[in-house]
């Protein structure tokens, strides 16, 4: 029993420091990071930091689900939401009412608990078994939910209704395709060429912002300045992205425009925290980048 509670507390200590690392990514164009507070006047780092120290042991607690339930993935589903909605009240406790991490709560403690159902008898977890099983957790319901959706109040709800896109629901239904497809291969791809920390989450945070319909965006505006946001990212990447001479200067410029425009990737945000999850469980070892996940005692 103590290795399962030390197996579920490693879990949710990665989580808890891949939600750091995305707001410690700095310059985001529009996004809170060490620079300034982008397009946000109700938050900034130390806000961020307040919720993520609320939210660890939830996201331990989730993983627990996973590996108590692993035989039903439909029972782990279940059992975590409730864990979910203690822990949007446990952070906005701790920031005062502020939403920091809504939608990577409901996305960092589906994975969470996929890993903690995933995890053999050596502390392996091989990505494909991992996806399916946060597909055989999730996707059922969450089809369900979608297409009976009769009441629709948060940001994520609303764009569904008006643009029929889904947010952080339809990543779960995908299997984190965005993450899949996008932003775990460039994330990898920088750590085995060792480019600089930094330059990696920039690099993979623009990858997403070039491709994903980010609902934070949508929300603030409308499709047409998601496809302004989407075309300005895939000039960046095609210009260098990150890697380039030029890059902080071009970001920090970047971020003024967002700023005057209010423009945030907030959803894109929330995705690179997640990639940062799964990196960090891959690549356990310094600029090793196994198929399986490793977990340290």
């Amino acid at each position: 029993m103590e290795k399962i509670y030390k197996s579920a507390e490693r879990i949710g200590d990665i989580a808890y420091r891949a939600l750091l690392e995305e707001v410690y990514t700095s310059p985001k164009p529009g996004l809170v990071d060490l620079y300034s507070n982008g397009a946000h006047k109700d938050m900034d780092v130390s806000t961020f930091e307040r919720s993520a120290d609320a939210l660890k042991p939830y996201f331990s607690a989730m993983a627990l689900e996973g590996i108590k339930h692993k035989e039903n993935p439909k029972m782990i589903f279940s059992s975590i939401r409730g864990l979910g909605l203690d822990a949007e009240q446990a952070m906005f406790r701790a920031t005062a009412g502020v939403n920091t991490h809504k939608g990577l709560i409901f996305n960092m403690g589906i994975l969470c608990a996929a890993v903690g159902a995933c995890m053999e008898e050596d502390d392996t977890v091989n990505i494909d078994s991992l996806m399916e099983v946060e597909q055989a957790m999730v996707r059922e319901t969450l089809l369900k939910e979608v297409y009976g959706m009769r009441d629709f109040t948060s940001n994520g709800e609303k764009n569904l209704q008006r643009y029929g896109t889904m947010g952080a629901r339809g990543e779960a239904i995908s299997g984190y395709e965005s993450i899949r497809l996008i932003s775990l291969p460039v994330m990898l791809q920088g750590r085995s060429e060792g480019r600089e920390w930094n330059l990696i989450k920039l690099q993979t945070l623009f990858a997403l912002m070039s491709q994903v319909d980010d609902s934070n965006i949508i929300a603030r505006h409308d499709p047409i300045v998601l496809k302004e946001v989407q075309e300005i990212a895939k000039e960046f990447i095609s210009a260098g992205g990150a890697y380039q001479e030029e890059a902080a200067s071009m970001l920090k410029s970047m971020d003024k425009d967002f700023i005057e425009k209010n423009i945030s990737a907030g959803g894109c945000a929330d995705l690179l925290a997640v990639t940062i999850f799964l990196t960090e469980l891959v690549c356990h070892q310094p600029k090793k980048c196994p198929d399986e996940i490793l977990f340290s005692n």
